[in-house]
């Protein structure tokens, strides 16, 4: 990796920060290049003038490409604000049961998603996000691909718009993989700081329930890059330098006897 593309990922990084703030801004949908059996899947985008690749987790509503919208972007975090997003206002008893295979751990699964932990708004978006990372885009739609998308609307399914499940799709093998993540720490605030919600500014969002009207509801996800050999060249140097820098200031700082 050259030190000028490591600068344009910092700066990317930077400007997708900036994207998440009160004010709407514009979501410009180009190709939907990532089609799954069902629907769903992804598209390449900009968001407030940045690339970004954009993935669906809202089944009964719609997003065209090529389109032009206004979006509120939410940052997900630890302590996200869902204020502004389609489903941050649903209540734990709001969503459609969940029934994995009776037994074992998918009985517990069942406990968690319908009543405990996983019942709530914050939770089903971090697990969202967690199986966002886990799509092979460039491999499309395979099976793999197509539970993925069928467990994050089982996820995000009200029982006002009642279930979503395909018969002919089971994501249980990737719901009960989410609540393993999840109940395991994994939605820390440096893993969910690389997703980003982004709702129709237009859409009308209630106290409590889903929010109505607008667009498809999707998620923004840009990984953090891995350091390269450069990078890590780098960090070495800086830590070298302030190592010595500190050793000469401390002889520097020593009492004369």
């Amino acid at each position: 990796m050259k030190i000028n593309y490591i600068k344009a990922t910092v700066a990317g990084l930077f400007l997708f920060a900036l994207s998440a703030g009160a004010a709407p801004v514009p979501l410009v949908v180009g190709t939907y290049n990532f089609q799954l059996e069902s629907g769903g899947g992804g598209a390449e985008a900009t968001l407030n003038g940045m690339p970004v690749e954009i993935f669906c987790d809202d089944f009964y509503h719609d997003i065209y490409a090529p389109s032009t919208d206004s979006a509120n972007v939410t940052p997900l975090s630890a302590s996200a604000d869902l204020d502004d997003t389609r489903f941050g206002g649903v209540s734990s008893s709001q969503w459609t049961t969940i029934n994995l295979d009776a037994g074992g751990a998918a009985s517990t699964d069942d406990t968690f998603f319908n009543s405990g932990a996983g019942s709530s708004a914050s939770a089903r978006y971090d697990m969202v996000a967690y199986l966002v990372s886990l799509y092979n885009i460039a491999a499309g739609g395979t099976t793999a691909n197509n539970e993925i998308q069928e467990a994050i609307w089982t996820l995000m399914d009200p029982t006002a718009e009642g279930a979503v499940i395909d018969p002919s799709v089971d994501p249980t093998t990737y719901l009960e993989q989410a609540a393993s993540w999840y109940s395991g720490g994994g939605a820390t605030s440096a893993f969910l700081s690389q997703f980003e919600v982004v709702s129709d500014s237009n859409m009308t969002v209630p106290v409590s329930g889903v929010g109505t009207g607008g667009f498809q509801e999707q998620i923004v996800y840009m990984p953090a890059p891995e350091p390269s050999g450069v990078t890590w060249m780098l960090i070495g140097l800086f830590g070298v330098a302030g190592f010595l820098f500190q050793k000469v200031r401390s002889r520097k700082l020593a009492p004369v006897v």
